[in-house]
């Protein structure tokens, strides 16, 4: 019986790595896209305010485009960072439920078997 509640735990655990594994990837790819798709609305914007300025308003300058070298820098640290943050969650998980599955291994069995040995 304690090997069938163990395999049970191991069954769980690789279920957990699996499916953290997949979710993780899947969080990690929609922030990707959803990051691209601002990157992709601000130069837009950028360029339609550009446009504008070629008719005497706005003119760019070595500052703005510093500021937005720094702005997509920044955008990449955090990717980074996001993906770092996955593979801390999956870790601590795959910790927690080894946790889980020593503790369980220490249990002997069924209260009564202690009794029935001495």
């Amino acid at each position: 019986m304690v090997y069938a509640n163990l395999a049970g735990y191991v069954a769980v655990t690789l279920g957990g790595f699996v499916l953290g594994t997949i979710f993780g990837r899947k969080l990690v790819a929609d922030v990707m896209r959803a990051m691209n798709a601002v990157e992709a609305r601000l130069a837009l914007l950028e360029h339609s305010v550009g446009a504008a300025g070629k008719n005497g308003g706005f003119h760019p300058t070595a500052q703005h485009a510093a500021a937005i070298d720094h702005h997509a820098s920044a955008i990449a640290k955090l990717a980074g960072a996001i993906e770092k943050h996955a593979a801390a969650v999956d870790d601590h998980g795959a910790a927690t439920v080894a946790a889980a599955v020593e503790s369980r291994a220490g249990v002997t069995g069924h209260p009564g078997e202690a009794s029935e040995k001495n």
